[in-house]
């Protein structure tokens, strides 16, 4: 089976011009925006996905707070939702305190971001 273009259909053939200049297959115009589109399909249902989610899960939430407890058994579940309490280091406020010694212990880095917009 040759590569891919879209979900579950094979490509043609490369052609001369779909190689850069290294000599590796690249994607053609038609193939790239078929991908963009589909990856904004995929990334739309993500996001409706994880809201549903989020719905179900303040719903569930919602009933253990009516009924005031915080582990909850359904069937071969069992649901907790409970306090935690954490200690978190407050870089604003140390740099604003502590400007020099912030900037003696930092450091850039640096990363990739992979965009698309219309």
């Amino acid at each position: 089976m040759g590569r891919l273009c879209s979900y579950r259909r094979e490509c043609p053939p490369a052609l001369a011009s779909d190689l850069n200049t290294k000599g590796v297959q690249t994607m053609s115009q038609n193939e790239m925006i078929t991908k963009i589109e589909a990856l904004r399909e995929w990334e739309n249902l993500m996001e409706e996905a994880k809201a549903e989610a989020e719905a179900l899960r303040d719903s569930i939430k919602a009933d253990m707070m009516e009924k005031g407890v915080e582990e909850l058994t359904a069937g071969r579940f069992i649901v907790r939702w409970t306090s935690v309490l954490s200690t978190r280091f407050d870089s604003t406020a140390f740099r604003k305190a502590h400007s020099e010694l912030y900037q003696e212990f930092t450091k850039q880095t640096s990363s990739r971001r992979f965009t698309v917009s219309a």
